[in-house]
């Protein structure tokens, strides 16, 4: 997979284990020791990619006390951006209140693959709202590709052109079915977005995230209304 990334032009990339799925719990140290390991394995293959820790931690009760704990990886280990993910079926009626107490915190919520979700796929409003409450939103490559699906694509259509989109990610998990390439979905993106905001979304936006610096929906970014 390093492979495939380098040959796609990726230079830097943010590993994101599951956590808190029903399937996996992945604390911040057991990802930092794996993290480490790796890079070390990448430079005795002469491999020329960066990976930086981070988790995709799925919508639970637990995760505030896991903050508590410091077991929780935020995104390269900075504090301040998380990366949420909700429900395949479903948007539980807690996401804006649980954005509220992250934000309390000084962490930001990056919402993975949106798009995926069938009740935004019905009501994208759902999503509006949350990026208003203060989260950011990260849509996936194969989702602009058609890899999921006709109705994952439309949904990312839709939230490129109403700009509720921040970043876009691999979302990779093999070598085969979900390979770590954003290219082709590049292209796409700047076809519908723009050159500006596509640049913003590709290089400034997950730039600003690698060092944990703010950033959000006032001036990078200008939310469409949805009426």
């Amino acid at each position: 997979m390093a492979r495939i990334a380098v040959k796609d032009d990726i230079e830097i990339m943010i590993a994101t284990p599951h956590c808190l799925n029903g399937l996996y719990v992945n604390w911040r140290e057991q990802i930092l020791s794996a993290c480490a390991k790796f890079n070390a394995a990448l430079k005795r293959h002469c491999i020329p990619l960066t990976v930086l820790p981070g988790s995709e931690i799925h919508l639970s009760p637990e995760i505030m006390d896991a903050l508590d704990k410091n077991q929780l990886m935020t995104l390269n280990d900075t504090g301040r951006y998380l990366s949420l993910e909700l429900p395949d079926q479903f948007i539980p009626q807690s996401v804006i209140r649980f954005i509220n107490r992250l934000k309390k915190r000084k962490i930001t919520p990056i919402i993975s693959h949106p798009e995926r979700n069938r009740a935004i796929q019905h009501n994208i409003e759902l999503l509006y709202n949350f990026i208003l409450a203060g989260a950011l939103s990260q849509i996936t490559a194969g989702s602009l590709t058609g890899t999921f699906g006709s109705h994952a694509l439309h949904s990312c259509q839709s939230i490129i052109e109403r700009q509720m989109i921040h970043f876009i990610a691999s979302d990779a998990h093999s070598p085969q079915a979900r390979p770590p390439k954003l290219q082709a979905a590049f292209k796409i993106l700047y076809s519908i977005a723009g050159k500006s905001r596509a640049e913003s979304i590709i290089f400034k936006a997950p730039q600003a995230v690698i060092e944990g610096k703010e950033f959000g929906t006032q001036g990078e970014f200008f939310i469409l209304p949805i009426r």
